[in-house]
This record gives C-alpha cells, sequence and structure tokens, in this order.
C-alpha cells in the first residue's frame, strides 16, 4: 500500500476493519506495521506498549473502548468480561474519562474484537485520536434523586452527530473534549474540560446550563473559564457543534504543544470566542453573569447505597483501587449484576464505578458480594479518590511504575492511619503529562528520577493543594519537595501528623494542605 497521511488513511477507510484487516494480512506476511498505520489506530482507542527499553512495541497495544454514557448493561458487560479474559491477559483499566482500557492486545485479535463490541453496541471509533472524545457526564444520568436534569438524550445526540459527520470533526489540531452534566454534584468535572455545559435551575426554577471553556490539564493546565452564558438544552448540540468548528479552524496546528482549545481561548480572550460561537449559531446565548453554586471536588462521589428515582430501585457507588480491575474481578462483576438482574455499572470520573437498576429488596446482598470481592461500598478516605495512571508498565512517557505501586501504597495508608477520615485525593502520575490529573488533587504525585542516598532512584515530586469548585478552583501546586518510591507513605503520614499537631487554623485537612508554603530549594532530578 502506498504510504499515506494519518487523515488520508482515515478518509479512505470509515470502516476500521478494513485498516486492521490490512495491517493483520501484512502481519502475517512478516511485514512490519508501518509508522502511518501506527498512527492511525489511535483513533479506534489503540496504542502500542513500551518493550523492556523503553520504546514502543508494535506487538502489544493498549485498546480503550468507548462508552458514550458511562454505562454498560448486562450483555456489554458480559462482552467486555469476555474481552478483558480471552484477549487482554485478564489486565483492565477504569480511566478518568468513564471508559475501559485493555492490555495486552495483539493485532491478530482486533477483528473478534471488533465483533464482539459491535454485537452489543459498543466501538473504539473515536474512543482517542485527534478528535471528539468520549463526553463526561454523570454516571447515573436519569437514575439519581438529586440530579438537576437528565442530560442522556443531549448527551446522545451530540456524540451521535460528531460521529455521523466524522469527515469534518476527525481531524482537529490536538484531542478535544467535553462535557454535559446534570448532576448536582457536578461529579464531570467541567472546570476541566475543553467546553462544558453543567446544569442548574434560575430562579424561576428553569433549568439551564452553564457554558466553560477552555479547561484543561497536563503541562499547560489551566482551569476552564466562565463564558458568562447560560444555554437552554435544546441549544447545547449547536454550540457544541461550534465550539468543535471553531477550534477545528483556528486551533494551532503548528505546535501539538499549543494546539488545545485553551490555547487558542487564551490567544482570543474569552470575549472574542463567545462572539465566534453566536456568530456561527446566528443568534445571541443569554447573559449569565453568575456562576450556579458548585459543589467542591470531594463531594462529587455517588458511593453507597442510594434510592433512584424509579420506586423499588437503587444504585450502589463502589471503589477500585487505582482503576485497576482484573480480569477474573471484570468477570464477576457480570456474574454478580446477573444475579441480582442489575441493570449494569456505570464508570466514574474518579475512576470507581457504579452498578444501578438494583432492587431495593437485594441491594443489601449485592453490595455485600462486591465489597467482598474488594469493592467497597463504604471506602476509606484513601481509598475513595486515589487516581494513577497506566504508569512506566504500558506507557512511554512513564518514568515510574505507577498502578501496581499504588494499590499497595493505599492499603498501606490505610493500615498506618486507621483513625483519619477526612476527605483527601491523591493521584498518582507516572509523568509530568499528569493523565491521572495529580494537578488538582489534595496530594499529586508526579514520577521523577532523583538522588537520595548517593544513589539514582525512583522518586515522586509533590504537588499540594488541588481542588475543583468552579471559578474557586485551585491547582496543586509544586512545594520544592521530592520524596524516593520507598519514602512516599511515610511522607503522606507526616503530613498527616503535623496537621494534627497543628492545622494552621485551617478545619479540613484538604485545606491545611492548600496552605503549606513551597520550599526555596534547587531541583535534584535529573
Amino acid at each position: 500500500m502506498a504510504q499515506l497521511s494519518e487523515l488520508e488513511l482515515l478518509k479512505a477507510s470509515r470502516n476500521p476493519l478494513r485498516v486492521i484487516d490490512d495491517l493483520y494480512k501484512e502481519a502475517l506476511e512478516g511485514i512490519p506495521l508501518k509508522d502511518e498505520y501506527i498512527g492511525l489506530l489511535k483513533w479506534y482507542g489503540m496504542y502500542p506498549h513500551i518493550n523492556k527499553d523503553g520504546l514502543e512495541d508494535k506487538k502489544y497495544f493498549m485498546k480503550r473502548i468507548k462508552l458514550v454514557d458511562a454505562r454498560m448493561n448486562l450483555e456489554q458487560l458480559r462482552v467486555m468480561s469476555e474481552i478483558g479474559i480471552k484477549y487482554a491477559k485478564g489486565l483492565v483499566d477504569f480511566t478518568t474519562r468513564q471508559n475501559v482500557q485493555f492490555h495486552y492486545i495483539l493485532i491478530k485479535d482486533i477483528p473478534a474484537i471488533f465483533d464482539l463490541l459491535n454485537s452489543v453496541g459498543l466501538t473504539s471509533r473515536m474512543a482517542s485520536g485527534d478528535g471528539p472524545r468520549p463526553i463526561m457526564t454523570c454516571p447515573v444520568s436519569g437514575l439519581d434523586n438529586s440530579e438537576i436534569y437528565n442530560v442522556q438524550e443531549l448527551l446522545k445526540s451530540v456524540d451521535t452527530y460528531f460521529d455521523k459527520n466524522d469527515d469534518r470533526f476527525c481531524n482537529f489540531p490536538r484531542k478535544f473534549k467535553m462535557g454535559i452534566s446534570g448532576c448536582g454534584h457536578h461529579c464531570a468535572n467541567h472546570e476541566i474540560q475543553d467546553v462544558a455545559f453543567t446544569a442548574f435551575k434560575d430562579d424561576n426554577g428553569e433549568v439551564l446550563f452553564d457554558l466553560t471553556i477552555g479547561g484543561g490539564l497536563s503541562k499547560s493546565k489551566q482551569i476552564a473559564t466562565r463564558a458568562k452564558k447560560y444555554v437552554k438544552a435544546e441549544q447545547i448540540l449547536d454550540v457544541s457543534v461550534a465550539c468543535a468548528e471553531i477550534f477545528r479552524d483556528n486551533g494551532n496546528r503548528d505546535s501539538r504543544n499549543k494546539a488545545r482549545v485553551r490555547h487558542l481561548l487564551n490567544d482570543w480572550g474569552i470575549e472574542k470566542f463567545v462572539d465566534e460561537i453566536e456568530k456561527i449559531l446566528g443568534y445571541k446565548l443569554l447573559d449569565g453573569e453568575i456562576e450556579p453554586e458548585i459543589s467542591s471536588f470531594e463531594d462529587r462521589n455517588h458511593f453507597g447505597i442510594n434510592k433512584q428515582k424509579e420506586v423499588g430501585f437503587s444504585y450502589v457507588g463502589f471503589a477500585t483501587n487505582s482503576g485497576r480491575v482484573p480480569g477474573e474481578h471484570f468477570v464477576k462483576f457480570y456474574e454478580i449484576c446477573k444475579k441480582y438482574n442489575a441493570g449494569g455499572i456505570a464508570l466514574t470520573a474518579t475512576q470507581n464505578f457504579v452498578v444501578y437498576d438494583v432492587k431495593d429488596e437485594v441491594v443489601q446482598e449485592l453490595a455485600n458480594e462486591f465489597e467482598a470481592l474488594g469493592y467497597p461500598y463504604k471506602p476509606t478516605a484513601f481509598r475513595a479518590r486515589l487516581q494513577s495512571c497506566t504508569g512506566r508498565e504500558f506507557c512511554k512517557f512513564g518514568i515510574t511504575e505507577t498502578k501496581e505501586y499504588a494499590k499497595n501504597i493505599v492499603v498501606e495508608l490505610e493500615d498506618r492511619l486507621k483513625d483519619f477520615n477526612e476527605d483527601v485525593a491523591i493521584s498518582f502520575s507516572g509523568c509530568t503529562h499528569g493523565c491521572s490529573q495529580p494537578h488538582i488533587a489534595d496530594i499529586g504525585l508526579i514520577g521523577c528520577m532523583m538522588r537520595y542516598e548517593g544513589q539514582r532512584v525512583e522518586g515522586y515530586e509533590i504537588l499540594l493543594g488541588g481542588n475543583l469548585q468552579g471559578v474557586n478552583s485551585r491547582l496543586s501546586q509544586k512545594i520544592g519537595v521530592k520524596v524516593p518510591s520507598n519514602k512516599v507513605v511515610d511522607y503522606i503520614v507526616s503530613l498527616v501528623d503535623d496537621y494534627k499537631k497543628d492545622s494552621k487554623g485551617t478545619l479540613r485537612f484538604k485545606d491545611y494542605l492548600a496552605s503549606i508554603e513551597p520550599l526555596n530549594t534547587g531541583s535534584d532530578e535529573e
């Protein structure tokens, strides 16, 4: 085949199976996979693993599956658990964007995996790549008694529009992340999305959506800016498309480091960005000077047994440990849900999950079985909001190993700080890209190499004091401290002990962390 660009390949083949089949045939013939093909795979949620030398290994891939509404019904859960066991060596991760990642995927197995996904209405198409990513939302939209608005139909209409018009929206300057949520707890984290719509009720009881633009983390992190415009439910699709067109046509294509919505927003200013939206719409949006009341990050959860809107049904929120679920547990998820005739599971923005549509008379038994499996519905402070990226185990950017490391850390913290029950978000990231969101955590740990006792060892740079709460959000700050990986537990325990001895006038541990002043020291990172 002729050498084509990623975009040309994507336009030439809307059906991923056709591209994958070509890859498979060439692999069988012993022909190395072309870099153009490898790059194309990201549009279908696939990235090469790395080998022991830190280089891309074109034998194994990570594969991300797109969950349009963050949910898997029973049949979808059955198929996903089958993929995890049969094709992914039993290694399954839940992501901060409410998707499932499989590891150790072989090219030769892709056709079979696609057949399985298609059989239950799932896809990995546009799970990654430089296009619209899966839209963040509340995992219990339409179910939760406290929600402001059921956004499920809105969410599906926006996703379907982008999917059907992929020729217009498949080649952005970089990825495009959205959030649409009617959650009363604001669990979709609108402050870190490129474009987000957050429901609230005005003084007359009418539901509107507050529009925010230009949020995001990684190296060029910033909190989204309020557009000071309110959007009606029926306008969300039009505004979403307008924002996508603006980014597509005006985003920076010369530098990937400056190719996100936030960089365009910073170049233009929010007033010009809004003017461009309204120009495309052909009408003015409602003025919205006042920000709705927004929940703080520690209150954004759906843990425990909760009554649903439908009488006689409940949902249960459970915690994982760093977002990793062994394949055999994933199978048990299905078996337990089927045993109690539950609707399925939904993923949260904190690498946790919810089991929904559980009959009240069996909900406690279901909760007990998941807890016995290792997934508590009343998690400890350390487990509830622990997040971890893939780390060096599979990612070419990873400096430190994170997943299994973080799982052990939380167990040690639970053992050593049994009486500590304040909310605390802890995030482990294997590199400065911060995919596990250390920049909004109370305690963020970013992997690095450092000198300790004359040796070059793996360590973590410490960031403290992050939080999400609308315009009052704050990014965590480096404090000039790096800790060897084998001393991280001691360091966190010391933070708690210091807080107990002298809280510096703060009432909460998270506020104490935010009050810690950075040390004025040089860097010892290599």
